[in-house]
């Protein structure tokens, strides 16, 4: 049986990946369904394995004998976008989710693939977790990347922190209590993500958003083969109406400042191109 999880730099994409995978005969994603937090207390890397390995045995049972699982869902079902197209008062984007049973209709082999994402808490323990199971990631390019994680109130990392990461990696808690610079931490937190992925994770075992939009989702087909018949109609969203436009550009000129691993999976001319679609790209009216 098929156990394989998915990580990422948050708002890459990872949540849409667990969509279109819900979308392919015999696999079943969930979205951030176990509690990370149990996962400091336990007394090893290793330990956690096991945890991870059990959540998934009890998950299958559950598929099997009742039709469900637990995960975070919208009306019971795992969205494509955490991040509603509404905003409040103050100008902030709504976050939809809840947490709870996710029923599965679709039939189930005895053997059927369970993917499962939690981006930060996987990547902390990338070292162990690659050599127990398959793990693979979504990647964005950084200026989108970095935009979304500016236009939401909600999301730690908008202030330049990764909680569970940080509970995880000392290394990381240090470096990030170090730096008093909101944007410079998410800077450091999104190379975070970049090394470990370099370290632990084959250039095979990563997608890009860019190259999941582009083949209507069919570039899941590397890992999953029955997803080469999706044909999905998706945009890119790098260039959102949401996305503060002035920052984005300050954002792309810090990018473009830095070395470093970041550039081992785009170009700077990649942050380029979006800092020029992003001054070309007409403003749409205010959304209320």
């Amino acid at each position: 049986m098929r156990n394989v999880l998915i990580t990422g730099t948050p708002r890459s994409g990872t949540t849409l990946l667990c969509s279109l995978l819900n979308k392919v005969p015999d696999v079943v994603a969930l979205h951030e369904p176990m509690n990370v937090w149990e996962f400091p207390t336990c007394k090893s890397a290793d330990a956690v394995a096991d945890v991870i390995e059990r959540f998934c045995g009890e998950t299958r049972a559950s598929l099997h004998e009742h039709g469900y699982a637990l995960s975070k869902h919208v009306a019971g079902k795992v969205p494509d976008n955490v991040a509603a197209d509404q905003v409040n008062q103050r100008g902030t984007r709504l976050r939809h989710t809840e947490h709870g049973k996710v029923f599965v209709e679709k039939p189930l082999s005895k053997e059927f693939d369970l993917a499962i994402k939690h981006p930060v808490a996987f990547t902390a323990l990338l070292e162990t977790l690659s050599q127990r199971f398959e793990c693979y990631a979504i990647i964005r390019n950084p200026l989108a990347t970095l935009a979304s994680w500016n236009s939401l109130a909600w999301l730690n990392v908008k202030n330049g922190h990764a909680p569970i990461g940080e509970k995880l990696d000392a290394d990381l808690q240090r470096d990030l209590a170090a730096e008093p610079d909101a944007i410079e931490r998410q800077l450091q937190i999104l190379e975070w993500f970049y090394k470990r992925f370099r370290a632990f994770l084959p250039d095979r075992s990563l997608v890009k958003y860019e190259d999941l939009i582009a083949s209507q989702g069919h570039e899941l087909a590397r890992f999953f083969p029955a997803a080469s018949q999706l044909k999905e109609s998706l945009s890119s969203k790098n260039v959102n109406k949401f996305y503060d436009r002035p920052l984005m550009l300050d954002l792309g000129e810090r990018l473009l400042r830095r070395s470093g691993v970041i550039w081992d999976y785009y170009s700077k001319s990649d942050v380029e191109k979006l800092m020029a679609e992003v001054n070309s790209a007409p403003v749409a009216p205010a959304t209320t």
